[in-house]
């Protein structure tokens, strides 16, 4: 009889183990997840109203600033001239390394809207939270599996 009630308190001992074990898993996963995603967000902030309104331009103007880098160089400043928005005008000046970025902007600006960046950085937040607490509980798991073949040994 007595030997059944340490067995009851021992067991309710490790069941509140475990339940605390997974409040820190938790906790820390979110803590954890937070942190990154605040440092990526400083380290990676989002564009500026300017980069945003280029952006929205090649959005809605895809097929027009395609066509205008495609054409051959002495051929975009009679384009440009035909059209008034600055974006021609400047692309002309531009050095070349700055025109490989506007490219790649044009390039990634297909599909772009202005609130991309936060629900990238909710997503983001999302995989690390699910990331980390699956491995706290992955470690947890290991702990009680170990405790066990350690109670069974004694």
């Amino acid at each position: 009889m007595l030997n059944m009630q340490s067995d009851n308190t021992e067991e309710y001992r490790d069941v509140k183990k475990e339940k605390q074990y997974r409040r820190i898993s938790f906790w820390l996963s979110f803590i954890l997840a937070t942190a990154v995603v605040v440092w990526y967000a400083r380290s990676n902030p989002p564009d500026s109203p300017e980069m945003q309104k280029m952006r929205i331009f090649f959005k809605e103007n895809i097929m027009e600033v395609s066509k205008f880098l495609a054409l051959p160089r002495e051929e975009r400043g009679k384009f440009a001239a035909a059209k008034k928005h600055p974006f021609y005008q400047s692309f002309i000046k531009a050095s070349e390394v700055e025109k490989k970025k506007i490219k790649a902007l044009v390039h990634i600006s297909t599909d772009y809207t202005p609130y991309q960046y936060w629900f990238n950085m909710v997503f983001l937040w999302t995989i690390f939270f699910t990331t980390f607490w699956f491995l706290g509980l992955m470690t947890e798991g290991a702990i009680i599996l170990v405790r066990q073949s350690n109670a069974k040994n004694k």
